[in-house]
């Protein structure tokens, strides 16, 4: 009788297609610059200044890339990673949203196709105690221009976090884009201590297409892998069964 070859074949054929069946995690589009505050870096040099291991200061928007602010000084207050016993949630360096007055970081956003599904990310942390901030996103209309009377807000929400450790917040499907200038914006709301010149600490922000799902904004891989090499390791055992069948027995 003859022996059976092909089945060893088949089970890596058929693992291969049950895992192609499969939806790979849809890659996560970010739409923000410099979410980190990690451009640009904060040299030891200006640390020196201060006799300081870590530093903070205070930057023309211009030079922090991506990012804009309503205070009237244009100013950006950038802290590097433990000053003051404040530990970055994520990479060297991370921002206050209060630089030297109450005020918004935003960034206007353009390119995102009408009718994608939005999300956002972001760590927050209180300074002195518990601090809120309001993160609202705009679409600025078909001027694409704050203000100009065909603005619609598609999504605003208040959060509060104390200071003993960072609070991370995300939603997968926060908005549906329009298709105009998206103003993504971060406005404190009260600060403890006072709200001028102190808190709101603000670190690891994503905004765009497929972010705010698992780990990192990419999507956590459902059950069917799973279903799929089950499926393979079932096929596999009774294959094996029938080349054990076929083989010739000798008494």
């Amino acid at each position: 009788m003859r022996r059976v070859l092909v089945p060893l074949r088949c089970i890596a054929l058929f693992s291969l297609v049950s895992l192609s069946l499969v939806a790979a995690p849809a890659k996560a589009i970010p739409f923000l610059t410099n979410g980190g505050f990690e451009n640009p870096a904060i040299t030891n040099e200006l640390c020196t200044q201060f006799s300081l291991p870590q530093c903070y200061a205070l930057l023309n928007e211009s030079d922090v890339p991506g990012w804009d602010t309503t205070a009237n000084d244009n100013k950006i207050e950038i802290w590097t990673n433990g000053f003051l016993g404040v530990p970055a949630y994520e990479g060297s360096q991370f921002a206050e949203l209060n630089a030297n007055e109450v005020s918004t970081l935003f960034q206007d956003v353009i390119g995102i196709q009408a009718g994608s599904i939005v999300g956002y990310e972001f760590a927050h942390r209180g300074r002195l105690g518990d601090d809120t901030m309001a993160l609202t996103i705009t679409d600025l209309g078909a001027d694409n221009i704050l203000g100009g009377g065909n603005d619609t807000v598609l999504f605003t929400n208040q959060y509060t976090t104390g200071n003993s450790a960072w609070g991370f917040y995300s939603d997968p499907s926060a908005l549906t884009a329009i298709g105009n200038t998206m103003r993504f914006a971060y406005a404190s709301v009260s600060a403890a201590g006072g709200n001028q010149g102190n808190g709101n600490f603000l670190d690891a922000v994503k905004f765009g297409v497929g972010v705010g799902v698992g780990v990192g904004g990419t999507p956590v891989p459902g059950p069917l892998p799973l279903f799929g090499a089950g499926m393979a390791f079932a096929f596999s055992r009774r294959l094996r069964r029938r080349i054990r069948q076929s083989r010739p027995r000798f008494h």
